[in-house]
């Protein structure tokens, strides 16, 4: 049987165990709590800080949240790049004394699965993930814009993940990051972009893959401009020293005559040496008001991902 017909056939029968749970897997990761949590909230809509300071302030409080949060180790087996399941963020090569000749990690509905699997009628589940060893969240209310107030709102969490043959100090890292542009007007909200990715690094080497999990979200008021999304989102630089994942989003306003149009492209993404990329700035879309109850003919600018080496 070739190499395709296999991973078809080893994809369906994942699929299948993902709907019914039903093999059993050596353990279930499903701590209540993280053992470490942080979170802290920036708070400027006053407009009572000028510019550059509000700059060097949100700086500083990023550079304090995430101080030692990202701990890379080396892979523990060789990466080889084959994906039996679309949702496959990395597939390992075990030794041959493990029965099995491949392990594989799986995200499914914010859930990270290990399979071990020689082929399409040979595998088992071998350990479910379902919460992060540690998380960080740092949410900047940016100053009012009219009847808006942006706020941005980031989210990193940290997941190990068990292998065969391996003790806990060696265990794959996974990260999953979020960076939010929120829009709201009161207490509403009006219009949500998130960028959103699941990373597996090799640590010094390249970023190694990215799952996008981003999404984008009207709310009061608003309606998403039709073709304007691209979420859950895209990604570049994978394989690379540094990669990111982007949504792009549009929205505007129900009302004809005056139309507000909000966009926004928020992106997040890591380098091999465990730097967080991470918008320093709102919007990384615009705000843009046109006299029309479309969503085309505003022009927006936007805050670009920091370059790739050897980009700029």
């Amino acid at each position: 049987m070739g190499a395709a017909a296999i991973t078809v056939m080893l994809v369906l029968a994942i699929v299948m165990v993902l709907a019914i749970y039903g093999t059993n897997p050596i353990s279930i990761y499903n701590s209540l709590t993280p053992t470490y949590s942080f979170s802290v909230i920036a708070n400027f809509s006053d407009g009572n800080v000028n510019q550059t300071m509000m700059q060097e302030m949100i700086k500083n409080t990023f550079s304090s949240a995430l101080s030692g949060f990202i701990t890379l180790t080396k892979p523990p087996y060789p990466i080889i790049n084959v994906k039996p399941f679309k949702n496959t963020l990395v597939t390992f090569q075990l030794p041959n004394n493990y029965g099995y000749r491949y392990a594989s990690i799986i995200v499914h509905e914010g859930v990270l699965y290990v399979y071990l699997w020689n082929s399409a009628n040979d595998y088992k589940l071998y350990a479910v993930v379902k919460r992060p060893m540690a998380s960080v969240r740092v949410e900047i209310i940016y100053p009012r814009e009219g009847n808006f107030t942006p706020v941005g709102i980031f989210r990193i969490e940290k997941f190990v993940v068990p292998l065969p043959g391996l003790s806990s100090a060696n265990d794959p890292e996974v990260y999953f990051e979020s960076y939010s542009a929120v829009w709201y007007i009161g207490s509403a909200v009006a219009a949500n972009t998130t960028a959103a990715g699941w990373f597996f690094i090799n640590p010094g080497v390249s970023v190694e893959s990215i799952l996008d999990d981003g999404n984008a979200q009207p709310g009061f008021g608003y309606a998403l401009c039709p073709g304007a999304t691209n979420a859950p989102g895209t990604n570049y630089g994978v394989g690379s020293f540094a990669a990111q994942t982007q949504t792009d989003a549009g929205y505007a306003f129900y009302d004809c005559g005056i139309t507000v149009v909000l966009s926004n492209w928020p992106w997040v993404g890591m380098d091999a040496n465990g730097n967080v990329y991470y918008p320093t700035s709102f919007p990384p879309g615009a705000k843009s008001i046109e006299a029309a109850c479309i969503c085309t003919g505003a022009s927006f600018y936007f805050e670009a991902p920091p370059p790739l080496p050897g980009e700029g």
